[in-house]
């Protein structure tokens, strides 16, 4: 065997390949997650993503994910973090504990379904424990890296080298700050001295860091999942903390805060209640010091407690004695019985304090402003913006072509942006509004070219498509809106789209938005039939139902009878939907076939579409007899159709199996029978009277309740519904 030279594990990967590759792992990943292993959606996601692991492996022998909490690394490069996928893979695995995970090649689709079967398990190891377990299992060519928290613990009753102990918490504390450490271990920041942990943040925090970092720290403070409630330590060691940072740090710890401040306050204010008088003037005097960028209702609890602080102080200093004093003048009686009670409550109203108490829980003018103007600086907020500028900058006449082509130039990038991350309303806004101008205004030929280079170019397109089956089913209203302004172009790649996507759920909603598409996409669902894979003409079929092609009823009837059961009973579908003349003959040929299948089919298309003429044939069936047993089981389904179209020509019929008895299938008889009273409610009420009779005197009491509640129910309907005797 040939030695592996080592720069082949480092050949580039194409992006789309391995972005397309996640986003396969995840889908098979959440697959095994909710259906048996056998099941057939299971194992065509599981082949889809072999098959794209399988292209990786031709550029080389291994891939390695690395593992963040929100996003995942291949070699150096980091993955888009506003990939949702690649977020939601990457947090199952790190949630499991995992670090990396290396695929080999030669590997098999049941190592790939054992590995999802460990890391999608409720229950099922973690970490260390995971990475066991799948070496202990039948993934060879699978290896799990766990994280590894070892390097961080810490010692009691002993003390580390200095420098060591610092660079230990710096690394820990880089952990917690970038958020690859697992939620638990920031439970322990509280062991790390406040000083030591500015001294970390200050050293780690700069102005381009993200806020989630802030949040961190602030939330292994004051909300910690293992704590029921904040205490004063934590309260006291964060504002410790917080004294220490460098000032624009401190401003942005401080602002974050606002937001964890909301609707834990009687938390916050038993917290202040158990310092120490120390810890409470250390607090207050940190929070005075910030004051403009402290929330307005946790001043004035630092205030309420500063006012009983010193009420506290000023009882014991001046009512030791029977004698109180103000310097060096002697209180009178009445006056110490002021100060032996509770001021407030003798010389305020009830009406005033209520008053006062609403005030104090409105939400602040800081917690307002500050969740305004997360509000207007939202990504979306300020791209709408400047896309409204822009729009208004177009329909100006000082512009010059020039200026007019940049700015085209600039609408076709965000276009394209706004795909990438399905954002389908303003790539919408853009098309219509260059395509207003491409038919008005002296700019119109630019436009025209603009709209007919980007927005009808095979690329674009391609990227539509793309982006409407990754984003699609979150924003399906969008989706669909923009297909419609494309439909004259998109219907093709779509339909090819369909014609290839393994994801029977992918299909369907693919289905939809070309069903929604109308007359466009008909000539494209014609051309189509003539594909050679059924599941294709299956679509096509269903597509020309949808869109009410009846002009093509010629053909879809050369597929009336077609070797597929399938194609077949759509086929049918169509027809009846369309109403032809020959719909129904159709149907009658199918009822009175010896194809069990077919038949089953039949029975099914009557109910749904409710074919009067079709029910002597379904009586034909229950009257058949069936000594081998092949029959019984359609039965039961042309019971339920029978029920479902309610025409009273089939209850004489039921009454007559009803009082039938046998030898034979004894216990499947009474299943039918009771089949019977569970469908009668689409039947004429007058009609029903004899089968409800015999009904109520059955041995069977599953029959009798169901023939009790249907007259329970007739009761309340002929009293208008409102059950009154």
């Amino acid at each position: 065997m040939a030695k592996q030279d080592p720069k082949d594990k480092n050949l580039p990967i194409d992006a789309k390949l391995l972005s397309d590759a996640i986003i396969e792992l995840n889908i098979s990943r959440r697959s095994v997650g909710l259906y048996p292993a056998d099941h057939p959606i299971v194992g065509e996601s599981i082949e889809r993503a072999f098959s794209f692991l399988q292209k990786l492996f031709e550029l080389r022998p291994e891939i390695t994910l690395g593992i963040a909490k929100n996003t995942l690394l291949v070699d150096e490069y980091q993955l888009d973090r506003r990939n949702p996928v690649f977020k939601e893979f990457s947090l199952c695995l790190h949630t499991k504990g995992l670090a990396a995970v290396k695929f080999r090649k030669g590997m098999v689709q049941d190592e790939l379904l054992a590995f999802h079967s460990l890391i999608t398990h409720d229950n099922g190891p973690a970490g260390k424990d995971l990475a066991e377990a799948a070496r202990s299992g039948n993934m060879p060519h699978i290896e799990i890296a766990p994280i590894d928290f070892s390097r961080f613990g810490f010692v009691e009753s002993g003390q580390r080298d200095e420098g060591e102990t610092g660079k230990l918490w710096h690394e820990y504390i880089h952990r917690i700050l970038d958020g690859t450490l697992s939620e638990n271990a920031e439970e322990r920041i509280l062991d790390i001295p406040p000083s030591e942990l500015s001294s970390a943040v200050n050293s780690s925090v700069n102005e381009e860091t993200d806020t989630g970092t802030y949040d961190r720290v602030i939330t292994a403070y004051l909300q910690r999942q293992n704590q029921p409630r904040l205490n004063s330590e934590s309260f006291t060691k964060f504002f410790s903390f917080v004294e220490n940072l460098k000032p624009e740090i401190k401003k942005q710890f401080l602002s974050r805060t606002t937001q964890h401040f909301t609707g834990n306050f009687r938390d916050i204010e038993a917290a202040i209640a158990d310092m120490t008088p120390e810890a409470f003037e250390q607090t207050a005097e940190a929070l005075a010091a910030q004051s403009s960028l402290v929330p307005e209702n946790l001043q004035n609890l630092m205030a309420k407690f500063s006012a009983i602080r010193m009420d506290i102080n000023f009882r014991e200093g001046f009512l030791q004695t029977g004698n109180a004093q103000v310097h060096d003048i002697e209180l009178g009686e009445d006056i110490r019985k002021i100060f032996e009670q509770d001021n407030f409550d003798s010389f305020v109203t009830d009406d005033y304090r209520k008053e006062l108490n609403m005030m104090l829980e409105a939400p602040s003018a800081v917690t307002v402003a500050t969740d305004l103007t997360r509000d207007c600086c939202a990504y979306e907020t300020i791209d709408k913006a400047l896309l409204s500028v822009i729009f208004e900058v177009l329909e100006e006449d000082f512009i010059t072509d020039e200026e007019y082509l940049q700015i085209l130039t600039k609408l076709s990038e965000y276009a394209d942006s706004f795909l990438q991350t399905g954002r389908f309303e303003e790539v919408l806004e853009i098309y219509n509004t260059l395509s207003s101008q491409a038919f008005s205004g002296k700019f119109r030929d630019n436009a025209s070219s603009m709209v007919n280079y980007f927005f009808r170019s095979d690329d674009l397109l391609s990227r539509t498509v793309s982006s409407i089956r990754l984003w699609g089913r979150k924003d399906r209203e969008g989706a669909i809106r923009l297909a419609k302004a494309l439909r004259h172009y998109i219907a093709p790649p779509l339909l090819d789209l369909i014609a290839d996507e393994n994801d029977a759920g992918m299909r369907k909603f693919l289905l939809s938005v070309l069903g929604a598409l109308g007359p466009d996409v008909i000539p494209y669902a014609v051309k189509n039939l003539n594909d050679k894979r059924w599941y294709v003409v299956r679509n096509m079929l269903y597509l020309l139902r949808k869109c009410h092609a009846v002009r093509q009823a010629a053909h879809v009837k050369k597929f009336i009878k077609h070797s597929n059961i399938t194609i077949r009973a759509e086929a049918l579908s169509t027809l009846l939907s369309f109403k032809t003349p020959d719909a129904i003959p159709y149907l009658k040929l199918y009822l009175a076939a010896e194809d069990a299948g077919m038949l089953k089919e039949a029975a099914r298309l009557a109910a749904k579409y409710r074919v009067v003429e079709a029910v002597p044939h379904l009586i034909s069936i229950l009257e058949k007899k069936d000594l081998i047993g092949n029959i019984s089981p359609l039965k039961m389904d042309v019971i339920r159709t029978l029920g479902e179209i309610g025409d009273a020509q089939a209850v004489p019929f039921l009454l007559k199996l009803f009082n039938s008895k046998t030898l034979l299938y004894r216990s499947y008889l009474e299943q039918l029978k009771i089949e019977i009273f569970r469908n009668i409610g689409n039947y004429p009420p007058d009609a029903l009277s004899s089968l409800i009779t015999a009904g109520l005197s059955s041995s069977n009491e599953e029959i009798r309740k169901l023939c009790e509640h249907y007259l329970t129910g007739r009761q309340k309907t002929s009293s208008g519904g409102a059950g009154h005797k």
